[in-house]
């Protein structure tokens, strides 16, 4: 796949609407060319960009009131009134579903909102990845195989896979190991399960101004517990719908192999 042809793919994969074999061709590509993976980030931020304008977009006062105003007044009309009463129930229906986009569209934000505080901010760059790619996508719960993980992972994260294994308890399995994209965000993901309970650990590079101060800080959101940490280059988390202290224990128990990874290998 060239750039040319690639570039056709990357709002389908940004929507996660890509079958599984042509969005890692797609996440393999953009891995390797930084003119692609540019132009991927730039669709997500104005993905996200919209869609913030979309949601923060008051309906007007009264606008339903004086569209039911003008069927009832054209009721009685002749045919060109019917063609008005066909815009008018048209501009209502539109409403309609303008405002139930607003709620159904982005389950994800909704829970995203819900945190607030000083770091909000950052711990919520893991929890977005953790409902967009963990939560609310369909996917099998088929654990891949070691050979599956190391391919969609690439060379520089492959090594990563079997160390957190060996932190994991061992009624925690890693289901899936991945890069993907949120938000215009790129991640690499691992997702982990026990039982009907669904973790994550999450990798993406730092951005400019994004900083956790060295530290290891905790949010709870709505069901799910947030814990994150950082490299020097990286920002790291461990998400999940685990009471608080499981979640911290866990995150504590990976954060010095993943830090000591990043080190080493990616800086």
């Amino acid at each position: 796949m060239n750039c040319e042809e690639l570039r056709e793919y990357l709002d389908a994969c940004l929507s996660q609407e890509l079958p599984v074999g042509t969005s890692r061709e797609v996440l393999q590509h953009v891995e390797g060319c930084p003119r692609c993976a540019a132009e991927l980030a730039a669709r997500g931020r104005v993905r996200s960009a919209l869609q913030a304008a979309v949601r923060a977009t008051p309906v007007p006062h009264g606008l339903e009131a004086k569209v039911q105003r003008a069927v009832r007044a054209q009721h009685s009309r002749t045919r060109a009134g019917i063609y008005t009463i066909a815009v008018a129930a048209a501009a209502m229906i539109c409403l309609a579903i303008v405002n139930l986009s607003r709620v159904k569209a982005s389950p994800e934000e909704a829970i995203l909102k819900k945190n607030s505080g000083r770091l909000a901010v950052v711990l919520n760059v893991g929890l977005r990845d953790h409902l967009y790619c963990a939560v609310f996508r369909k996917y099998s719960r088929q654990p891949e195989s070691a050979a599956q993980m190391a391919a969609q992972l690439g060379p520089e994260f492959a090594g990563l896979a079997p160390l957190v294994q060996a932190k994991l308890p061992t009624d925690l399995r890693i289901l899936q190991g991945h890069r993907c994209t949120a938000g215009g965000r790129q991640y690499v993901h691992f997702i982990m399960a026990r039982g009907d309970r669904l973790l994550s650990l999450i990798l993406t590079r730092k951005q400019p101004g994004e900083s956790l101060a060295g530290g290891i800080y905790q949010a709870g959101v709505d069901r799910f517990e947030v814990v994150g940490f950082e490299s020097r280059d990286y920002l790291a988390y461990v998400v999940s719908d685990l009471d608080a202290q499981q979640n911290l224990r866990l995150a504590a128990s990976l954060a010095p192999a993943v830090r000591e990874y990043l080190g080493a290998h990616l800086g």
